[in-house]
């Protein structure tokens, strides 16, 4: 894997506050900066314009939908009709929400290909009923061959959970990147601030693979023989590639060994 450059933190939504706080110091007269809590401010009315607009950027994306069934009816008029029957995809997709890490779009797949999970950070916490809950879905009835868990350079939750501002509901979130911090403070603690970040961001996906691969769900079918593999992916924003991070595994012995040479070439790429 090549030294990648962290891409620039300017996330939608929360992304947007998260980032805010990583690219700024730990000042504190810079983390005042940061927008107030919406609810502790009485609203403003809306103006008539505000709602038109509004109204309108929701229009469009009905309208945007309308012009591509019609588009997809044209190419072929069984399409939807196919679809509609079942889903059979191959592939679970354990991503961030950041909305610029399309997960169909960047692996040229369609409806019905890839069935998908997104997070802030595209965490595996064993106890978050709803990502474990799409996992055994995907493994247990889809059954899919392969779950991809796949974070990004410049994600503005592992640079929150780095700088550690308060951002309230989410700090919770964030501590379970923290506890990798803690537990790979000596790989990350002398590095330039970009390759920490992007250093985080692969050490995150591979202790998320390693979550997954002890999890109950897929102990067990690997267990019974169940053909999954599981996948650490890292997707560069800044030119659109994906990077496999080489952590691929395929039972109990494949996870425990390939975590620990993933985590010793890492160590080795930055002596």
């Amino acid at each position: 894997m090549s030294n990648n450059q962290s891409d620039t933190p300017c996330c939608n939504n929360i992304f947007q506050n998260l980032t805010l706080v990583s690219n700024s110091s730990s000042s504190a007269q810079e983390q005042q900066q940061l927008p107030k809590n919406s609810l502790s401010e009485p609203s403003t009315p809306r103006t008539p314009a505000e709602t038109l607009r509004m109204s309108k950027e929701v229009e469009q994306l009905i309208n945007n939908n309308h012009e591509w069934s019609k588009r997809m009816t044209q190419e072929d008029p069984v399409y939807f009709s196919q679809l509609a029957e079942s889903q059979t995809p191959k592939f679970l997709w354990i991503g961030c929400a950041d909305s610029r890490v399309p997960a169909e779009k960047l692996t040229g797949l369609g409806p019905g290909e890839l069935f998908v999970h997104r997070n802030v950070a595209n965490l595996v916490v064993h106890t978050d009923l709803n990502c474990l809950s799409v996992v055994q879905y995907a493994v247990d009835v889809l059954k899919v061959e392969h779950i991809i868990i796949c974070g990004h350079y410049g994600c503005g939750g592992v640079a929150a959970a780095n700088d550690n501002p308060e951002l309230g509901l989410i700090n919770n979130w964030l501590l379970h990147i923290r506890d990798s911090i803690f537990k790979h403070n000596d790989l990350l603690q002398n590095l330039p601030r970009k390759r920490m970040l992007d250093v985080l961001c692969e050490l995150n996906v591979v202790e998320q693979v390693n979550n997954l691969g002890n999890s109950t769900i897929m102990q067990s079918a690997w267990k019974r023989g169940q053909k999954v593999d599981i996948h650490g992916w890292v997707y560069g924003i800044h030119d659109g590639y994906l990077r496999d991070l080489e952590i691929t595994a395929h039972s109990r012995e494949s996870l425990e060994a390939n975590y620990r040479n993933s985590i010793a070439k890492l160590k080795e790429k930055d002596v």
